[in-house]
């Protein structure tokens, strides 16, 4: 049989992957295009960095949520501060993508 928590970790650290995989597309290739709050009068290079950082930022706690529930299991306390972490990283990244802090 196999272990819930191991199962459950997989699909987070694949879940951080493909999250990570698109914030370095945002953010080191410059596709801002692929970020659905981006606004195309704001400068490209800001939202890449803002938006693409938070973005890379978010994957690296899911991968990290991941492991670490592989590695001991899950804990109500750590999935809910890394599902407001989440929701408050979703929300700067639409307001960095939507022109919060570039210089006009």
């Amino acid at each position: 049989m196999v272990d819930p928590n191991l199962v459950s970790g997989v699909v987070w650290v694949l879940c951080g992957l493909a999250i990570l995989g698109l914030g370095s597309l945002i953010a080191f290739r410059g596709r801002v295009d692929l970020h659905a709050n981006y606004d195309e009068s704001v400068d490209p290079a800001h939202v890449s960095r803002w938006a693409g950082g938070t973005a890379l930022l978010m994957g690296v706690l899911v991968v990290a949520y991941g492991v670490r529930e592989i590695r001991y299991g899950f804990q109500p306390r750590l999935l809910a501060g890394l599902v407001v972490a989440l929701l408050v990283l979703s929300y700067l990244s639409k307001l960095f993508a939507g022109g919060f802090g570039a210089d006009d």
